[in-house]
C-alpha cells in the first residue's frame, strides 16, 4: 500500500540525526569488534573475559542499541516522508517505517523496500532502475545476523532489537557489526543528498 502521495509534509531535517547515529553506529560496531577480539584471542582469564564481555561490553552494546534503535525508527520515517518528493514511487505506506520493523513475517522484507525507495529518491533519475547494492548487501547481513544454528545458539539479531548474550553466535557478531558498519553510509548519504537537502525540497503547493 502507498501512502497519499498527496499528504505534502513541510521539510523534515536529517543531518542532525545522522550525526547522533553515526555516532551511535560507531559505538556498537567497536563494542562487538573488542569482543570478537577477546574471544578470538582468549585474552585474560576465562574469568575476566566474562566480566569484560557479559557485564561491560555486552550491557554497554545493548544499552547503546535501545537508543540507536529509536532514533533511527525516527530518521527512518523522516527520511521515507521527504522521499515522496522527490518523483520516485514509495512502494509502502509512511506507516510501515515504524510498523514493519515490528510486524512478524513483513519484517523481513519491507524495511528494506523502504530503505530501497528513500536511497533511489535521492538518485538521477537515469540512475533509479539500477539495484541499490548497498541497501540490499545492509539487509542480507542484517537479516544473517539472525540467523543462529544448533539448540543452544544464540543469534544477535533474534527480535526487532538486536540483544547481545554469551551464548551470541560468533557469526552473529559479524554479521551484526558489518549490518551496521554499511548502514552508516547510507544513512549520511541520504542525510547529506537530495532527500535530506532542504536545497532540493519543493516547496508545498
Amino acid at each position: 500500500m502507498v501512502s497519499g502521495q498527496g499528504q505534502r509534509a513541510r521539510f523534515l531535517p536529517l543531518l542532525g540525526l545522522a550525526n547522533i547515529l553515526t555516532i551511535l553506529l560507531a559505538v556498537v560496531v567497536a563494542a562487538i569488534a573488542a569482543r570478537l577480539a577477546i574471544q578470538l584471542l582468549s585474552l585474560g582469564s576465562a574469568q575476566s573475559r566474562h566480566s569484560l564481555i557479559n557485564v561491560r561490553l555486552d550491557k554497554a552494546a545493548d544499552f547503546t542499541i535501545f537508543g540507536l534503535s529509536i532514533l533511527l525508527v525516527v530518521w527512518f520515517r523522516r527520511a521515507r516522508i521527504n522521499a515522496e518528493r522527490h518523483d520516485y514511487r514509495q512502494r509502502r505506506a509512511r506507516g510501515w517505517a515504524f510498523w514493519g520493523w515490528i510486524v512478524p513475517i513483513v519484517n523481513i522484507w519491507f524495511p528494506y523496500q523502504i530503505m530501497g525507495d528513500i536511497w533511489r529518491a535521492g538518485l538521477p533519475v537515469q540512475q533509479r532502475r539500477k539495484t541499490a547494492w548497498l541497501p540490499a548487501l545492509w539487509w542480507t547481513c542484517w537479516l544473517l545476523s539472525g540467523v543462529a544454528v544448533g539448540a543452544q545458539a544464540m543469534a544477535a539479531n533474534s527480535g526487532t532489537v538486536p540483544h547481545l548474550a554469551a551464548d551470541t553466535q560468533s557469526a552473529s557478531l559479524w554479521f551484526l557489526a558489518i549490518a551496521g558498519a554499511m548502514l552508516i553510509p547510507i544513512i549520511r548519504s541520504v542525510s547529506t543528498g537530495p532527500v535530506g537537502s532542504a536545497l532540493t525540497y519543493r516547496t508545498p503547493t
